[in-house]
């Protein structure tokens, strides 16, 4: 390792065409070897990647499949390549390698929790903080990179203080709602459940929308009567807890669409997923339910009856109270949460109770924390 904790090339020589590498990551070392043409097609060198853009300018589809590596040396944290056909040498980074090797930098694990496992009171974010440094930027998409939500404080009670804390994750996203919108019972424009006092069950949002926006941020501006907490559950939590207990209804939530729509004067949105969305690695990658919003559909009897099943014991997890985490929202409050895996729902309430929220897209939260992360 390198003295600031970086991968480093302990050696690297030609063999058999491609080359044979040896990386040094923490105080292991691990052999890879790397064929020729990936090689070609992932130089870091100027003449095939650009350097600002990180766009290649090889031409993948041009590469002589015959080209071998016929020389190889280290320079500093990169290895030099050259090429049997005499073509200008690739260089390449230990950093890249690592990358691609799967042994790079680890992003933050996801915690799974349910109400009585996290801490009391939980903790909340400065505004001044998160709007003025990065540093309190960070720990607070930090906290809904890990938990899937996470809370401010002291944000000034107006429109713009919340339209500005939201923009330090990323612009908020249009939607038939608008960008920023204001979330209360006396707002007219559009009849979702949303627009209430009642109870809301647990929920994803955007069951309707191909690509679900993968955040949402709630700002508390105005306050008073009782009731009104909202509700957090987290759906990862509940999905990994079918997959240990019930594979057979995990494996048909995982394959079988379901469909969502969204109707009001002039709007008909439909989209369909999974309940829960896997990665190439099987882990859960998306946990889409809205009982609310689910559109009709029809399997055969046997498929049909299943699914009824599979969903209801989801159902059953997600709506059992002693996994809700119930979060009272105060003028001044704000909470950013996952919509890919955290669930929210609201308890019946009187009185007035005036939100300001958007939606974020899942690339550009992502986006913010690595150039926070550097």
């Amino acid at each position: 390792m390198t003295a600031n904790g970086a991968p480093r090339i302990a050696r690297a020589q030609p063999a058999h065409g491609g080359l044979a590498l040896t990386l040094a990551v923490g105080d292991r070392l691990h052999h890879e070897s790397l064929d020729a043409h990936w090689l070609l097609d992932h130089g870091e060198d100027a003449a095939r990647l650009d350097p600002s853009t990180l766009q290649r300018r090889v031409d993948t589809f041009a590469i002589d499949p015959r080209v071998t590596v016929a020389s190889a040396r280290v320079e500093g944290d990169a290895v030099v390549v050259g090429w049997s056909d005499g073509s200008p040498e690739g260089r390449y980074s230990a950093a890249l390698l690592a990358e691609v090797l799967g042994l790079g930098p680890a992003d933050l694990p996801r915690r799974t929790w349910s109400a009585g496992s996290l801490p009391d009171p939980l903790p909340r974010h400065d505004h001044d903080a998160v709007v003025g440094t990065d540093d309190g930027l960070a720990a607070w998409l930090d906290d809904v990179a890990t938990l899937g939500f996470g809370l401010v404080r002291g944000v000034p009670a107006t429109a713009e203080a919340a339209e500005h804390l939201a923009r330090r994750v990323g612009y908020p996203r249009e939607t038939i709602f608008g960008g920023m919108w204001r979330l209360s019972s006396e707002m007219t424009e559009h009849s979702d459940t949303a627009y209430s006092r009642t109870f809301l069950e647990p929920h994803t949002d955007s069951t309707y929308v191909p690509d679900a926006p993968g955040l949402q941020m709630f700002c508390c501006i105005e306050r008073d009567g009782t009731g009104g907490e909202s509700i957090l559950v987290d759906g990862l939590a509940a999905a990994e807890e079918l997959r240990a207990t019930d594979p057979a209804a995990f494996a048909t939530l995982t394959t079988v669409p379901v469909p969502g729509r969204y109707v009001e004067p002039g709007v008909h949105l439909r989209a369909e997923r999974p309940a829960i969305r896997l990665g190439r690695d099987g882990a859960i990658a998306q946990v889409s339910i809205n009982n609310y919003d689910r559109a009709p559909f029809r399997l055969p009897g046997p498929e049909m009856r299943e699914f009824y099943r599979a969903y209801g014991a989801l159902h059953r997890r997600l709506n059992d109270r002693g996994h809700w985490l119930l979060v009272r929202l105060d003028p001044g409050d704000a909470l950013l949460f996952d919509n890919w895996r955290t669930l929210h729902g609201r308890m019946e309430y009187t009185g007035r109770r005036v939100f300001m929220g958007c939606y974020h897209n899942r690339e550009d939260f992502d986006s913010r924390r690595r150039v926070l992360r550097g």
